[in-house]
């Protein structure tokens, strides 16, 4: 082989490499601060806010009937749960009614059938917000449960103390409390892994942007809260009251800033949502978050690291894998030293980036309490960009209309 044509390759892999390393090294930054942090020591009872649970509802009885008793249940000396009624058609009513008999911090409302000027789901969080009674109103949906009992304990101590955990440097009074959620983890179906591994994919992205010290670029709508003044400041959604989907995301991603925004980073304080059971749901959930995106802001710094943790597991295969493999079969048709030491080192290179990429993601997924198959991480690496590729196509060859008509 000429010289020059391995100076040539050498080059390219080194440069691929660096490339991969700095984005896979990236991906373990939220477990290694985990890891690092020591927990801060309170000497005094913490003076954590009153929290309202806001929960927009439609035909979810049996969602709500399993998990609303474990919201109920919080240790958390204040707070209430509001359930928005969107237009139900089965026993969601009394569901409800019969709950709010045993607990007294459960109430419920419902959106009148005369609304026409905003999506419904953005109507029903509305009147949530307008119906809580505290000042941190708490938003999730009713196919989810908390982790654990501590759930409301962790946001609110996220509130009062926000310096004590993982957060953004230029952090100062918060505004808005970012958490985290997960699929149930029940079977192991590529589906399962699919959409498990996406959801940790995007959230990790959101929270290592806001470390960065950047305003926050997306939400988990089963985790958050949110300063019910913040809210009514700005309007709540007027500015997006007609979209279909991404209300909780574009209420974050219009109005976080630099400063405003805590991320709660605890296993106790996760929230697990009911798995995804089927492809089309997943695939229309990411056919509008492609919409949603043509309405974020502030995202071109976080937008081209998204590109190039999309990019770099196809620049790893097709510059350091398969130059690796080639060389190897080469070197051994022609064994020339030449070749053997550019494939040697092309292997090594590659080894040391899906070593590198694996066992950072599995630091913070392991981290945040969230079950990570690190033996199919490669494959579904590649398939990131594939699918935000078939998402953008589908939302082009769909109406326009289909995104803001009236829906529930």
């Amino acid at each position: 082989m000429p010289l020059l044509a391995i100076q040539i390759i050498l080059l390219t892999a080194l440069f691929a490499w660096l490339v991969c390393i700095y984005t896979a090294y990236g991906d373990g930054i939220i477990g290694r601060r985990m890891r690092l942090k020591e927990p801060t020591v309170v000497n005094t009872p913490l003076e954590t806010p009153p929290l309202s649970i806001v929960i927009a509802a439609h035909n979810q009885a049996t969602a709500l009937r399993r998990h609303l008793p474990e919201i109920l249940a919080q240790e958390y000396e204040r707070f209430e749960v509001i359930v928005v009624d969107m237009r139900s058609t089965d026993e969601t009513k009394d569901v409800l009614e019969r709950l709010e008999l045993q607990h007294a911090q459960l109430r419920h409302t419902f959106v009148p059938a005369s609304a026409r000027d905003i999506s419904i789901e953005r109507l029903a969080l509305t009147l949530g917000f307008r119906a809580a009674v505290n000042e941190w109103v708490v938003i999730t949906r009713p196919d989810c449960r908390p982790a654990s009992p501590l759930w409301l304990q962790r946001i609110g101590e996220t509130i009062a103390q926000p310096k004590s955990g993982i957060q953004s440097p230029r952090l100062q009074t918060p505004d808005i409390v970012l958490g985290y959620a997960r699929y149930d983890e029940q079977r192991d179906t590529m589906l399962d892994l699919k959409t498990g591994f996406y959801r940790l994919w995007a959230t990790m992205a959101n929270i290592r942007h806001i470390l960065g010290g950047k305003a926050a670029v997306r939400a988990d709508s089963c985790n958050m809260a949110y300063r019910k003044s913040l809210f009514m400041e700005h309007g709540g959604f007027a500015a997006d009251q007609d979209l279909k989907a991404g209300a909780e995301e574009l209420l974050v991603n219009h109005n976080a800033t630099a400063t405003n925004t805590a991320i709660l980073l605890s296993p106790a304080g996760m929230v697990i949502q009911d798995r995804i059971t089927d492809k089309h749901t997943w695939e229309q959930m990411h056919m509008f978050y492609a919409e949603t995106r043509h309405h974020q802001h502030h995202t071109g710094l976080y937008r081209w690291h998204q590109f190039l943790r999309m990019v770099t597991p196809w620049m790893a295969l097709l510059l350091l894998t398969l130059p690796a493999v080639a060389g190897i079969v080469l070197a051994l048709s022609m064994p020339e030293t030449a070749t053997i030491l550019t494939a040697i080192v092309l292997f090594i290179l590659s080894v040391t980036y899906y070593y590198v990429r694996i066992t950072a993601f599995h630091t913070t997924a392991s981290s945040l309490g969230v079950r990570n198959h690190m033996w199919l991480q490669p494959y579904l690496d590649l398939c990131i960009i594939i699918w935000h590729i078939k998402d953008r196509f589908a939302r082009r060859m769909t109406s326009r209309n289909e995104f803001r008509k009236k829906f529930v």
